[in-house]
């Protein structure tokens, strides 16, 4: 039983790690800044796709900006 308990607290902690790292990892590709500076801009329509530093596929460079993410 000891064994089990040993396992569970090993695998929690490890997938607690998991989840910290990912939320650091997106906290720095989001600017503040820039949100404020964009959140308000009328966007083109054409959607070529570009891909935000978190990862995220966005419509175009425009979109990824409004939402305080940066390009790759």
């Amino acid at each position: 039983m000891k064994k089990y308990i040993v396992i569970v607290f090993c695998l929690l902690t490890i997938l607690s790690l998991i989840i910290l790292s990912c939320e650091k990892g997106n906290d720095s590709c989001y600017d503040e800044q820039l949100y404020q500076q964009q959140k308000n801009d009328n966007c083109p329509n054409n959607c070529p796709g570009v891909i935000g530093c978190d990862g995220k596929t966005y419509c175009n460079e425009c979109e990824a900006m409004k939402h305080g993410i940066k390009l790759k």
